[in-house]
């Protein structure tokens, strides 16, 4: 990525309008004046295809990460989820080695940061984190450890880590696997908190949002099919053809994830319980 550059307008004079315009790319934001000169530097910078406007493959990189900063401004730099239940509350995180992973550019360590909490984050893809280090430079942030890895491989010692968080980031792994492997990291008695869809939201939401046209019925589909095959099967038996490991999501229900989380020795320590649309399930790790 040209990063200098990224650093330059996305730190600069007119960097507040470039964040909103390129997070508009992905979602829909208020956005107040001209906004042509947003774009012409999001052109200049290669994230837009000057032709047709739409985003290129670093675009799409760097739309998700100005959407997940400009939303923890939104939020006064909170957690999305912070004390939606009992065991969200700032002190479940302190004082603890915590690790997120698929942190993307960080934005939860971003609101955990502080003097009692070793963070640690994981994310495969290099831009999100390079954006991640441009946005707290812009807020006069310390900088945040981050590790190159993905949840089926993590970058830890085993016994290594008090707590474990995933914030709608499991439905892109291969689950069995990624279980193992937070099973191993995590210490005796350590803690994952995992929050994401379950099947039962996800038909409701997605499948709504096909019966009014707002969704394609395609992907939808193949979302279903992957959910299924992944739960008798244990794989995805349409596989990704584009190169982004979130392309084909899966989105197993509740009793399926306290199952697979029980099978490596994770137990819930609440019953899962909703966030919002989503599912939270804390458990702590008793027996390998």
């Amino acid at each position: 990525m040209q990063l200098e550059a990224a650093q330059t307008y996305l730190q600069g004079h007119g960097s507040d309008a470039l964040i909103t315009f390129m997070a508009g790319q992905s979602v829909v934001v208020d956005a107040a004046g001209d906004m042509s000169d947003a774009k012409a530097k999001a052109v200049e910078l290669g994230w837009l295809d000057p032709v047709t406007g739409q985003r290129t493959t670093l675009g799409f990189l760097v739309s998700d990460s100005c959407r997940e900063y400009l939303f923890w401004q939104q939020r006064e730099k909170k957690l999305p989820f912070e004390n939606a239940l009992p065991h969200l509350k700032r002190a479940v995180f302190e004082s603890k080695y915590m690790c997120e992973i698929g942190a993307g550019m960080g934005a939860n360590l971003m609101s955990l940061a502080g003097p009692q909490t070793r963070l640690c984050g994981v994310e495969p893809v290099e831009a999100y984190v390079q954006l991640g280090d441009i946005f707290r430079t812009r807020e006069g942030m310390a900088p945040i450890e981050m590790r190159a890895g993905g949840a089926e491989a993590l970058p830890f010692e085993t016994d290594e880590l008090d707590l474990v968080l995933l914030v709608s980031a499991h439905q892109y792994f291969d689950i069995h696997v990624a279980l193992k492997e937070i099973a191993r990291v995590l210490k005796q008695g350590g803690e994952l908190i995992l929050i994401g869809a379950s099947f039962s939201s996800y038909l409701k939401h997605a499948g709504g949002a096909v019966m009014t046209g707002k969704s394609d019925p395609k992907a939808f589909l193949i979302t279903v099919i992957n959910t299924l095959s992944y739960t008798a099967l244990g794989r995805r038996i349409i596989p990704s053809r584009s190169g982004f490991s979130t392309s084909r999501p899966i989105y197993p229900t509740r009793a399926a994830m306290v199952r697979w989380m029980r099978a490596v020795g994770l137990e819930q320590l609440e019953p899962p319980d909703a966030v919002g649309p989503e599912t939270c399930y804390y458990a702590r790790l008793s027996d390998r």
